[in-house]
């Protein structure tokens, strides 16, 4: 019998996190770019006194926008900008809580947004940023070579109550990683990171009494723009979540991510695991669908006895749609509702695109395994501790993302048990940090659910 044998595909399909297709764009910003550099404030005696709400109104000509409806985090794509002269990238700005500026990062270079350069080259812009900041602040830096999960060169100014401190990163697979200019006030970099326990986690924990959800607060945003960096973002909001500076650039040289084919979730995981000590957390997988996904270690035996259990489902999808005169998943040159045999697996991707979404959605919610994986979930968040969600988009409509279908990462952040729902970030700005999804709708569409909690 000669069915579908796409087991490659199959495999690599759901490991390939990317969030570049793009069906729709969100609400284009009619403010016109002008030439604008970022002197003006960051030189500024008063900066760490500013409230960031005033701030933005200040500073329209920089086109910031709100990171989330919180409104504690502002973020420029960086057009026709420049700092001390040279030409400058996306520009993060953190808070207190939403009160006064608290940091500043800004992008001079990065592996993700812009055209690809050398090591000489980078050296070179690295070297030229150096000289002004120097300049500008009349001093001399202090520099230091930071040797951990990557190798950061740094350079360090203070300049009255500022600390600048100038970040240059080059990998031996990959070269010209990044450059950025982090920006804080010299009690800030004093005080250092301050990385969250297990049990001060529960304080972040909010139950809404009327609707019934359950979910964390405090989580930043960080938006991971037009590339593929959805794990690259989502792991560095968990990671900052913590307490620790670390961002999605770091997490994407970590884990050989690239701006057009994302990121591979077994790279991703072999590498935070190799650097948890580094990071001050563990990686644990609670769920994979296919089994032994995540395993890089994994071999063709161990990936067939994976794909058993979703074999297994998508015939049990086409009996019962067979029973409701639902869309069958047709195999080549069999008949339709036929079952698929023993030993052969096809494309998950391809069974999800071409299925009964609603049919499919009642086989996996009669299955043992959606209880376990609603409760562990719940039992993290109890615990003040996000999941990360490895999913295939496109299985269910979901109105005003920028991508539609693919592998994907996005952070559950709550529950609701009324409503059997759970709640869940994007890490693409501004209205896609708090969402709700049915939870059977939810399961259908996940690959993989980790947690990376703190080791204390």
């Amino acid at each position: 019998m000669k069915a579908i044998i796409n087991t490659l595909c199959a495999f690599t399909a759901v490991l390939s996190l990317s969030a570049t297709a793009q069906t729709e764009k969100p609400p284009e910003d009619t403010r016109e770019p002008v030439a604008a550099d970022t002197e003006e404030f960051l030189l500024k005696t008063d900066l760490w006194d500013t409230d960031i709400k005033q701030f933005d109104k200040d500073h329209q000509k920089f086109l910031f926008k709100w990171l989330s409806s919180a409104k504690r985090g502002l973020r420029s794509e960086g057009e026709k900008i420049t700092t001390f002269g040279v030409d400058t990238g996306e520009i993060i700005f953190g808070s207190n809580q939403g009160k006064n500026i608290k940091t500043i990062t800004i992008s001079l270079y990065n592996k993700g947004d812009d055209k690809k350069i050398t090591v000489n080259a980078l050296k070179a812009l690295t070297k030229k940023m150096s000289e002004r900041i120097s300049a500008k602040t009349g001093t001399s830096p202090e520099k230091s070579t930071k040797k951990g999960a990557i190798t950061v060169q740094k350079s360090l100014w203070k300049f009255g109550k500022t600390a600048f401190l100038l970040e240059a990163s080059i990998s031996r697979a990959d070269g010209a990683e990044f450059l950025r200019l982090r920006v804080a006030s010299t009690k800030t970099l004093k005080d250092g990171n301050q990385t969250a326990n297990r049990s001060s986690l529960k304080g972040n924990v909010v139950e809404d009494r009327v609707t019934g959800d359950v979910y964390l607060e405090n989580i930043p945003m960080v938006d991971q723009g037009k590339k593929g960096y959805c794990a690259c973002a989502s792991a560095a909001r968990i990671y900052q979540y913590y307490g620790l500076t670390i961002d999605q650039h770091e997490i994407a040289q970590m884990a050989g991510s690239t701006a057009a084919g994302g990121t591979s979730i077994v790279e991703m995981v072999t590498a935070l695991k190799k650097a948890s000590s580094e990071l001050d957390s563990r990686v644990l997988i609670n769920y994979e669908y296919p089994k032994n996904m995540t395993d890089k270690e994994s071999n063709y035996k161990k990936y067939l006895s994976g794909n058993k259990e979703m074999m297994r489902d998508i015939n049990a999808y086409q009996q019962l749609a067979k029973k409701k005169g639902g869309t069958s998943f047709n195999i080549k040159g069999e008949k339709p509702y036929a079952r698929i045999p023993h030993g052969y697996t096809v494309s998950f991707q391809g069974f999800i695109q071409d299925c009964d979404p609603e049919i499919y959605r009642e086989v996996m919610m009669k299955k043992s395994s959606f209880k376990r994986w609603k409760s562990k979930i719940e039992d993290f968040i109890d615990q003040g501790i996000p999941v990360g969600w490895c999913l295939q988009l496109g299985l269910f409509p979901e109105p005003g993302l920028p991508q539609a279908s693919g592998g994907h990462m996005r952070l559950i952040i709550g529950y609701n048990k009324k409503t059997d729902q759970i709640i869940y970030s994007d890490s693409w700005g501004e209205g896609h940090a708090k969402k709700s999804m049915d939870a059977g709708k939810a399961f259908c569409m996940t690959n993989v659910t980790l947690v990376l909690p703190p080791s204390r």
